[in-house]
């Protein structure tokens, strides 16, 4: 196990002062791309052919492809992270937004389900309960390689969506507890939320997934206080004042304003995130009154294993079970 005792002097080790400077990371679809998809789109309900149930070459986008990989190459080998502004989903009903957002995940990657009932999209609809809001608390990367949330109705005030990147965290952390990095390489059990297993006593990770590793000359970070705290309670272990401080620490860096970069997501905005480089979380919201006014995101957790080199003991994830982090396959495939 290599650990890496120098800073991370790439464009994914971003602050938040720097990334408020500047609106790079802030990109426009052209006219003719969103013309291109939406024929795509048309295309394929003429078909009677609907989301999940098609893949990426079933959604051609000849002309399309170059920028959505250009997008992909700034979010998986890049900055880490891109806000996609001005699809006008106001002209699109229900399954016609799905079918697009669908086929622009199979571009940008294998859409891959998200929990154990095999769900391809998660609809995160709230009410700006304290049971939601807690995830102000709790910055997060979730067990994909890209997260990809587009906002499709947000809430009346606040319910922002800040991120930090791990890897800027991890060059204050080589200043400030570089004896902590032993820990953080060795990792933690994780909660799976999907009950025990003969595979998953106590409903938690057989072994420690790391915080960090560095593999084949590239850093990558999973990081999820949250689950590694629950996991520790259902397993009966006492983590060491040292590891709860440790976990604090990062939280407490992330919300900082030197290190955190808040989003305010307009309707049809796309938040796209490298989960190996960027933390990411959601403040507290208050909602409109109105039912069909309430926030409402669609989510899609992206596969993109062939590219980045990851260590495998980050693949083992933190969430398990049959129908988890699989590729999400036509009817005919799924045998």
């Amino acid at each position: 196990m290599e650990i890496l005792r120098q800073p991370v002097n790439h464009s994914s080790a971003w602050t938040g002062e720097a990334m408020r400077g500047t609106r790079s990371w802030t990109i426009q679809w052209p006219a003719a791309v969103v013309a291109e998809v939406e024929s795509a789109a048309e295309g394929l309900r003429a078909s009677g052919t609907a989301s999940p149930a098609f893949r990426h070459r079933d959604f051609p986008l000849p002309r399309a492809a170059a920028f959505l990989a250009d997008v992909m190459h700034d979010v998986y080998w890049e900055r880490g992270f891109v806000l996609l502004r001005g699809l006008p989903i106001h002209k699109y009903e229900p399954q016609l937004l799905r079918d697009i957002y669908w086929g622009l995940g199979c571009h940008w990657g294998t859409p891959i389900t998200q929990n154990a009932a095999g769900d391809a999209f998660a609809e995160l609809a709230d009410h700006g309960r304290p049971s939601i809001a807690d995830m102000a608390r709790w910055p997060h990367s979730d067990p994909c390689d890209v997260a990809a949330v587009l906002c499709v109705c947000p809430a009346r005030q606040g319910g922002s969506f800040p991120i930090a990147s791990s890897m800027a965290i991890y060059n204050r952390l080589l200043e400030t507890r570089p004896e902590g990095l032993e820990c953080l390489y060795r990792g933690f059990h994780h909660y799976l939320r999907g009950g025990e297993t003969p595979q998953a006593p106590f409903g938690c990770t057989p072994v420690p997934i790391p915080v960090y590793r560095h593999y084949r000359g590239v850093l990558s970070c999973v990081f999820n206080a949250s689950s590694a705290f629950q996991a520790a309670q259902r397993m009966g272990h006492v983590l060491p004042d040292e590891e709860l401080a440790l976990l604090d620490y990062i939280i407490e860096l992330a919300h900082d304003d030197e290190f955190r970069l808040d989003m305010a997501l307009q309707p049809g905005d796309i938040q796209l995130l490298n989960n190996h480089t960027v933390l990411h979380w959601r403040t507290p919201c208050r909602n409109w009154p109105e039912p069909q006014r309430k926030r409402c995101l669609l989510r899609l957790w992206i596969d993109r294993s062939a590219g980045r080199p990851i260590d495998p003991d980050f693949r083992r994830g933190y969430i398990t079970g049959a129908n988890v982090g699989l590729p999400v396959l036509p009817i005919q495939e799924r045998r």
